[in-house]
C-alpha cells in the first residue's frame, strides 16, 4: 500500500465533478479508493475524510469522493461516497464546533443544517438520490463536502469555546420562520 498522509493546515481547493461513467471511474481508481478506505478505517478518531485531503505517494488524490464512519455501526463501518451533492439543506442553521484532520490542534466554527438531502453514488456505482441525513451524520455531510467545494471555514484556536445553544421550547413556535411549532418542525432534526 502507498504511503497516505494527509496534508495539513491548508484549505482544500474545489475538487471538480466526475464527468466519466460512473463505472469507469470505479475500475480505474479501484486500487487507490481501496487504499483511502482502508485509511479511513485506520484513523478511528476520525468520522469522514476527503479524498481531496489526501496524497497517494506524492500525488494528490483528487476525486469527489469521502469516506464516512456509518456512526450506528459497532464496529465501525466506512463506506465511500462519490460525486456527492446536497440537494436541500433541512431545518434551521446553528453554529457548530468541529474537528478536521487538516486543521490539528484548531478547531473549525461553521453553521450547519440539523439535516442534509443528498445524492451520490455509492462504492458499487449506484446512484443514491434524495437520501435524509439529521443530526450529527448531516453535519458530516456538510463539513466533507465543504472541503470537496473548496469552501473556507472560520477556524479558530483549539481553546474556542462553543457557542450556547438556542434555548427553545417544543411548543414555540420554531425560529426557521416554518409557523410551525418546534416539535413539529426542526426539533424533528435533532
Amino acid at each position: 500500500m502507498s504511503e497516505i498522509i494527509v496534508i495539513p493546515n491548508q484549505q482544500t481547493p474545489r475538487v471538480p465533478n466526475i464527468h466519466v461513467d460512473i463505472k469507469l471511474f470505479l475500475n480505474y481508481n479501484a486500487k487507490e479508493l481501496q487504499e483511502f478506505k482502508d485509511y479511513a478505517y485506520s484513523k478511528f478518531e476520525a468520522v469522514g475524510l476527503a479524498a481531496n485531503q489526501v496524497s497517494f505517494g506524492g500525488y494528490r488524490f483528487m476525486a469527489r469522493v469521502f469516506a464516512l464512519k456509518n456512526i450506528n455501526n459497532v464496529p465501525p463501518m466506512w463506506r465511500l461516497i462519490i460525486d456527492p451533492v446536497i440537494t436541500e439543506y433541512v431545518g434551521m442553521k446553528e453554529i457548530k464546533v468541529e474537528g478536521c484532520l487538516t486543521w490539528k490542534g484548531k478547531r473549525v466554527v461553521a453553521e450547519r443544517s440539523r439535516a442534509v438531502r443528498v445524492n451520490y453514488y455509492n462504492e458499487v456505482g449506484e446512484e443514491i438520490c434524495g437520501e435524509l441525513h439529521t443530526g450529527f451524520e448531516g453535519q458530516i455531510w456538510q463539513h466533507e463536502i465543504n472541503h470537496l467545494n473548496g469552501i473556507e471555514e472560520r477556524i479558530e484556536d483549539i481553546g474556542f469555546s462553543e457557542p450556547k445553544s438556542l434555548d427553545i421550547q417544543r411548543n414555540d413556535k420554531c425560529p426557521c420562520g416554518s409557523n410551525l411549532k418546534y416539535k413539529k418542525c426542526c426539533f424533528l432534526y435533532l
